[in-house]
């Protein structure tokens, strides 16, 4: 298993086709952060409420590690190189490797765009005035964040075991979060909140706007659909592997 995961750990890692995966990674918390202008009002605020304002999109980078960890997978079906992979390791070397190697290169990933985004945060509050307040529930936030990391890549990798394409796996780990989701967290946050994406973000801001879920509850639901997919993936792989 672990010459698997070295395996896997460096295909993530190698090869122009993978910039691209990373480009959309670090897109999706600068989606979040832009749909909400007010976050850039500063006016009368505390450096303290304006970082956490500004820190909080990192909380949606799930969305792109389920994206990452997805590609770990799809990548073979697109390029129609599974079956070889299947029968050079077997089935449960190669789940386990791509999950395991998915996950890893999300959270390497995911902690390169919490440095970059602190960064970028320290300059804009810089420039109004500002500085950055790292408070415990900063802390908190990175830390509930690259929780959700680990299971969002699961996630991600195990969708695409289930679906075998890379186009169907995509729209699922990026459109419907980014679509359905935000639009049920607007419309009825009572439904949105236990779905996969926003359940997970919730573990870096728990209670958001009194519209997501704390902390514990939010872990429970999250597991509980990282369990479930991947599960299902497990068996549908096994299926199709023998």
């Amino acid at each position: 298993m672990k010459n698997a995961i070295r395996s896997e750990a460096l295909r993530a890692v190698s090869g122009l086709s993978v910039l691209p995966v990373y480009l959309v990674a670090l897109l999706m918390p600068a989606f979040v952060l832009f749909s909400d202008g007010s976050r850039f009002d500063f006016a009368g605020v505390d450096p303290r409420v304006a970082t956490s304002r500004l820190l909080e999109p990192l909380a949606w980078c799930v969305i792109s590690a389920a994206f990452v960890g997805a590609y770990a997978v799809t990548r073979e079906y697109y390029y129609a190189s599974m079956d070889r992979t299947l029968t050079g390791v077997g089935f449960r070397r190669a789940f386990g490797g791509k999950l395991v190697a998915g996950a890893l290169a999300a959270v390497s990933l995911c902690v390169c765009i919490f440095v970059l985004w602190t960064a970028g945060v320290a300059v804009v509050l810089l420039q109004n005035g500002l500085t950055l307040a790292l408070t415990v529930g900063a802390w908190q936030l990175y830390a509930g964040a690259l929780v959700g990391v680990v299971l969002g890549a699961f996630i991600g990798g195990a969708v695409g075991w289930i679906t075998r394409n890379y186009y169907v796996t995509a729209a699922l780990v990026l459109v419907l979060p980014m679509v359905v989701e935000f639009a049920l967290l607007r419309t009825a946050p009572e439904v949105a909140r236990f779905s996969p994406g926003l359940a997970i973000a919730a573990l870096g801001v728990p209670g958001y706007q009194d519209r997501l879920l704390e902390f514990a509850p939010a872990l429970a639901i999250g597991l509980a659909w990282t369990v479930g997919l991947v599960s299902l993936a497990w068996f549908r792989g096994r299926r199709g592997a023998a």
